[in-house]
This record gives structure tokens, sequence and C-alpha cells, in this order.
């Protein structure tokens, strides 16, 4: 009885077994099944959209910086724009005490004119040396006439050898005065003929100084070189300033473009003109946007201290090459602009691309140019109201 009891159960047992058995299997058949769905749908995914794409949160938004500087030394006497504020190109922004430089024009003016009669002198120098030598001439005459008739009394032994000594010296003399004030009137003659008082040295210096007076002058005056946002302000009413020291920043939100940094494994599928979305994590907008150009190096290459990998300890790391993306315009106008240094998720699509050449924005500015017109017609005014004088 016993033994046919242990028998039932041995065989209950095992076809519990049996039965764990079979629903192991048919669960890790259903796990291996789900892995081939999930392996076959991304194997899909990535044939038909995700090898089409590359994708990096390394990257953020950024702009020229334009650092306003005083050209001049001085104090400052007016600010009128503060940090945050929107400017526009052309816009006065501060303003250097111009007392000295009013005061320092007025000097290269009255130099400039002091030249200028310094130059007309050279005319009436001719013509007194003109009449020098008319002079000259008439004494020397005198004295060959007074030598001839001294020289025949002194053979006759009417005078003394003194008396004839001292005209013939009288003679040479002459003659001497006579060959100096030639050579005096043809180097005045070549100082007027060889120049126009606008081509004279002492003359020309005087006008660069005057428009070195006239330029510093104009530039006490401090003006916007780019519309944009002020930001790092640093200069206050009565804060005596040095040139080349800066004053502001302005930031220009309408030219702005993004920085990505790709690593160097997805950079054989990376082109200029790929298509790119941006989204801000400023606003959570979509951006359209294009690669501009591929940086020449990595970022580590182009860091101030380079890594320097010739050493025993080193280990292999996946680099970064900085890509530049430029915004679409009519997306940019459409979604707002973004402050610089936000962060930015980038899309590329490698397989949709902009054949039409994307051009680098040219930055310039007229307003460092100074009106030479005007100043030029200042300088003809003191000149005119000087020569002949």
């Amino acid at each position: 009885m016993n033994e046919n009891k242990d028998i039932k159960n041995n065989e209950e047992i095992k076809k519990e077994k049996i039965v764990e058995n079979k629903e192991a299997m048919k669960k890790m058949s259903i796990f291996i099944a789900i892995l081939i769905v999930i392996g076959s749908c991304f194997g899909l995914y990535w044939l038909a959209y995700g090898r089409k794409y590359v994708e990096t949160e390394n990257a953020y938004v950024n702009s020229s910086q334009n650092v306003v500087t005083s050209q001049v030394a001085g104090r400052i006497k007016g600010v009128f724009v503060e940090n945050t504020q929107e400017v526009e190109k052309g816009q006065l922004i501060a303003v250097i005490d111009d007392t000295d430089y009013k005061i320092a024009l007025e000097n290269a003016g009255a130099d400039l004119g002091k030249a200028v009669r310094v130059y007309s002198n050279l005319f009436s120098n001719v013509g007194q040396v003109e009449d020098e030598i008319i002079s000259r001439e008439s004494q020397l005459r005198k004295a060959r006439t007074d030598f001839s008739m001294d020289e025949s009394s002194y053979k006759a032994g009417l005078i003394s050898k003194l008396q004839y000594e001292t005209s013939k010296n009288n003679l040479q003399m002459a003659i001497a005065s006579l060959n100096q004030s030639k050579k005096i009137l043809a180097n005045a003659k070549i100082q007027v003929e060889s120049s126009s008082i606008y081509n004279h040295p002492d003359v020309q210096k005087a006008i660069a100084a005057y428009k070195n007076a006239y330029v510093n002058l104009m530039r006490t005056k401090v003006y916007a070189p780019e519309s944009g946002k002020v930001v790092k302000k640093s200069v206050f009413l009565g804060q005596q300033v040095n040139p080349s020291q800066e004053l502001l920043t302005i930031i220009n939100l309408k030219n702005i473009w993004v920085d990505a940094n790709l690593k160097e494994t997805h950079m054989r599928k990376i082109k200029v003109g790929d298509f790119v979305k941006l989204k801000s994590d400023v606003n959570e907008k979509i951006y359209r946007g294009y690669i501009q150009g591929i940086s020449a190096g990595t970022g580590s290459a182009l860091s101030l201290i380079p890594a320097q990998n010739a050493t025993g300890n080193w280990i292999k790391i996946v680099q970064r090459i900085p890509v530049r993306i430029v915004f679409d315009e009519k997306s940019l106008n459409e979604n707002g602009s973004v402050p610089i240094g936000s962060s930015m998720i980038v899309k590329i699509d490698v397989d949709k691309i902009n054949k039409s050449i994307i051009p680098y924005k040219k930055e310039e500015s007229t307003l460092y140019k100074i009106d030479e017109t005007k100043m030029n017609e200042e300088i003809d005014k003191i000149i005119k109201s000087n020569i002949g004088k």
C-alpha cells in the first residue's frame, strides 16, 4: 500500500514539474517574442527614421557681443542707457566731457593759421630778396668804380696802399654779398614754386594736427554700433574713462546662431546645409535651421589649454566637434528670439539638405567715419582767412 502511494506521489510530482516547465518555456517564448518584436520595431524605426537623424542636447545659443569702448580719455557727463534696455544702431548712449577737446581744437586752428601765414610770407620774402639784390648790384657797381679809381691813383702814387687794399676788400665784399642774396632768392623761389599751400610740409603738419583734434572732439560722443540689448554696463556719471576701456556690451538677438557640439563618431553623416530642428529650453518652441559650417578642430584642441595625450595613462574619450547652426529667419520671427547661452535640443536631418548657399552675415558700421567734407570745409575756412596776411 505504502509503495503504491509513493509511486502515485512521484507521478504527480513529475506531472507538476512538466507543467511548470511548460509554463516556464511558454513565458520564455513570450519574453523572447517580445524582445524580437521590440528589436524588429527598433530596427524598422532605425531603418525608416532613426538613421536619418543625429541628436544632441549639447547645444547653446550664441551671438556677436559688440563691446563698446571709449576712444578718448575723459570724465563721463551723460549716460542714456541701462542694462536690458533695447537700443537702436546709431543711438547716443554716453557723452564724455568735451571741454579740453574744444580747447585743443581751437589751439590746432590757431597753429594752422600761423602755418598759413608763414607760408604766405615766403612770397613776400621773394620780393624782399629781389629788392635786396637790386641794392647789392648797385653797391657792387659803386665798389667797382671806386676800386678802379683807387687802383689808378695807387699806381700814380696819389693814395696809400692801405686805401688801395680797403677799396679792393670792399669790392670783394660787394661781390660776396650779391652772390649770397642770389642764393637766398633761389632757395626762396624753390620753396614757393615747388609746393602749394596744401602740400607745404608745415601746413600739412598743422592740417593733420587740426584733423586729430577735430576727430577727438567727435569721439567724445559714444553711439551704439549695433541694434540690440544692453548688457554688462560698467559706465556711470562722473567716471573717468581711458581709451579702449569697456563701457558696455550690446547683443543683437536678431543675429543669433547655435553652437552644437557633436560626437566625432556622428560627423561622417553631417554636411553643411543639413536641415535642423531646434527645441529651446527657454520657451519649448520648435525652430528651423541649417548647418552653416563645421569647426576646424575639436573643442579640446581649441581650448585655452589643449589636452596633452602623449602620456602613459592616456584614455580614449570621444571628442566633440562644434557645428554652427543658423536659424531660419522666418522661424525666428514666428517664435521670437531667445537669450544667448540658453540650451537647445538639436535634431539634424542628414537626408534633408538645403542646397542653396547659406551666406555668413557681414557686420559693418559707418558710425566711426568722420564727416570729412565738413572737416575740410573748416580747414579751408581757416586757410582762406589767414592766407596773404
